[in-house]
């Protein structure tokens, strides 16, 4: 804990470098229940950041009335009836599609408990049920040495894969690499993001510092709709491009696939729309060859939806196991998934697996809607 915002490390207030437009001042998500009338509640989670108040708003305002009477077993057809009631207003992306994500998946976990089964087998999994991940971030620090010590620390947490943020030009990007390459040894696989700091010529000079010191992926080089960019970095550099956490849908995805502009897709279930959608994009990525490994930003109810997601689809490469302080991913659950050995075991209870502490959501709670 911090006594004074001006306690807080420039590297947790800036991790990224997209947040030097707009500062990170803490973790938020838009936890949502939906009540069946035989009694079951189902628990799911909008994305929170920047402010979960506009979800929450949305999910009341608009999307909650269209649920009522409806077949709560129905998810896909719940999923079409909420995307089309906006479609034709132009909301098919941004805060209604996080909305949506929410309610979309207590659906998913209310059907799961009514029928006494894991998310998972409901997908037809499991495909897996230890589901690898890579420990994120090592943030944006001053001294690379900093960098080196943080690597150190997830390595003797367990990981085998850990996520370096990048995005200061390609020497600075170079200098806090290579100390975390010599600190973690030639066995570890480390990925990068620079959360679209980049045009195409800098991208092409630091994905030359990627290949010198074998780095498995660079994430978010260029901005993100700029599809042919990342079709000419590919074709330069020969590199694993990811891109993925700020889209919404499969329609997205179409785009992003046509232009040959990904290697690794990166969906974040409590913002593309839900289960439902992330499994349809899961499945439009594989016809592609593409893999997906999903973001992992957002409370504990995400990572248990994301896992059942990880276990069920076969195109999965890895999870995004985020460590930045945030206690409603460590404490709102009574239970929390274990990990061990750069692995996050699947939760196997009957819907997302997971039962939720009220008494610490409420110690968490800013608002309340609806």
């Amino acid at each position: 804990m911090f006594n004074s915002p001006d306690e807080v490390p420039s590297w947790l207030r800036f991790p990224a470098s997209s947040h030097r437009v707009l500062p990170r001042h803490g973790q938020y998500a838009t936890l949502i229940k939906v009540h069946a009338e035989d009694g079951t509640v189902g628990i799911g989670e909008c994305y929170g950041l920047p402010s979960p108040q506009v979800t929450a708003t949305i999910v009341s305002s608009v999307l909650a009335p269209l649920l009522i009477g409806q077949d709560a077993t129905a998810s896909t057809a719940v999923w079409e009836r909420l995307y089309e009631g906006q479609a034709a207003g132009g909301h098919t992306r941004g805060f209604y599609l996080e909305a949506m994500a929410g309610i979309d998946m207590a659906l998913w976990d209310l059907r799961g408990k009514q029928l006494g089964l894991p998310v998972h087998r409901l997908m037809g999994g499991p495909v897996r049920e230890q589901i690898r991940c890579y420990a994120s971030p090592i943030a944006l620090h001053e001294d690379p040495q900093e960098s080196a010590a943080q690597a150190r620390d997830y390595l003797a947490a367990g990981f085998t894969a850990l996520k370096v943020k990048i995005g200061r030009g390609a020497r600075i990007d170079r200098l806090h690499l290579g100390a975390v390459r010599d600190a973690v040894g030639a066995d570890v696989e480390l990925l990068t993001d620079a959360n679209c700091a980049y045009g195409l010529d800098e991208a092409t000079r630091v994905g030359g510092v990627l290949r010198e010191l074998d780095i498995a992926w660079f994430e978010e080089p260029l901005a993100v709709d700029d599809l042919a960019g990342l079709r000419e970095l590919r074709r330069r550099t020969g590199l694993t491009l990811v891109n993925g956490e700020t889209n919404f849908t499969r329609f997205d995805l179409r785009e992003v696939l046509l232009h040959e502009a990904v290697d690794v897709y990166m969906p974040n279930v409590a913002r593309s729309g839900g289960l439902t959608e992330t499994l349809r994009i899961a499945a439009l990525a594989s016809a592609f060859h593409v893999d997906i490994a999903p973001h992992g930003v957002g409370s504990g109810v995400n990572l248990a939806a994301a896992l059942q997601l990880c276990a069920a689809v076969p195109n999965f490469r890895i999870y995004e196991y985020n460590r930045l302080p945030n206690a409603i991913r460590e404490q709102i659950l009574r239970t929390p998934p274990t990990f061990a050995n750069g692995y996050l075991t699947v939760p196997t209870g009957p819907g997302l697996g997971v039962e939720v502490d009220d008494d610490v959501v409420e110690r968490f709670t800013i608002a309340r809607y609806g």
